[in-house]
This record gives C-alpha cells, structure tokens and sequence, in this order.
C-alpha cells in the first residue's frame, strides 16, 4: 500500500471511529498535534496514542448520524504526506459542522507515526464548546 494509500484508508477510518482499524494503523509511539492554543482550544497541542483512540470512541457520541470525512488532495513525498480534508455532519446538540483541514502525516513502515492537523479551530471551539 501506499503511501497516500494509507492516509486515504486512515481518514476513512476516523470518518468511521474505527478505533480498532485506527489502532492498528498507527505505531506506538504515536502522536498527534492539533493547531491552537490550549487555552482557547482544549484539543490544542500535543496528544498521544491513548488520547487518540479515546477521542475517536467517543466518535459515534459526536456525530451519532455519521460524518461526510474525504480527502480532496494530497501531495508525498518521501516518508511524508500532506492532505486536505473537508468534514461535514451534524453534532449530537444538532449544530452544523463544516470544516476544512490540512494534515501533515509522516508514516514509518507503513503506519502512522505523527499526524499534525490544521483546521478552523474557532469553528470547532463554537461548534463543541471545548
């Protein structure tokens, strides 16, 4: 698989909350930066492998009609992937979400290493009061 391959089937399963797929797409070590400033965004900086995967459980509470996640582009080189992304759905309180991102992806061995994601962090702190 490639390596856009691998990000395609990796958003894929977080548009799912896949934890299990999730879990096992991503090495052990790895870690996941989310763009802001933590006390604006309590989502902001740097997570681990357990924050990961205990965000995306509580996945189906969030969005408990599903999410529209897809990839639009993607751009690798080397063991790195730049992607952009566009989310659309319907929060549990009945908010609109709708958001684009952009996620850099370095990949070792064919699983996720690190995922830094860029997004619209005042419309995810409005949307989710976090």
């Amino acid at each position: 698989m490639s390596n856009k391959d691998t990000v395609t089937a990796f958003v894929e399963a977080m548009r799912r909350s896949d934890v299990e797929t999730l879990s096992s797409m991503i090495t052990e070590d790895f870690s996941w930066w989310i763009a802001g400033k933590q006390a604006y965004l309590q989502t902001a900086g740097e997570h681990d492998r357990a924050f990961f995967l205990g965000f995306f459980g509580s996945g189906g509470e969030m969005f408990p009609n599903g999410a529209d996640f897809a990839v639009t582009g993607m751009v690798a080189e080397g063991n790195k992937v730049a992607a952009e992304a566009h989310m659309t759905a319907t929060t549990a309180t009945g908010a609109e979400y709708n958001n684009m991102y952009h996620f850099l992806f370095e990949i070792a061995d064919g699983r996720i290493k690190r995922m830094k994601e860029y997004m619209d962090t005042h419309h995810a702190k409005v949307t989710f009061g976090l």
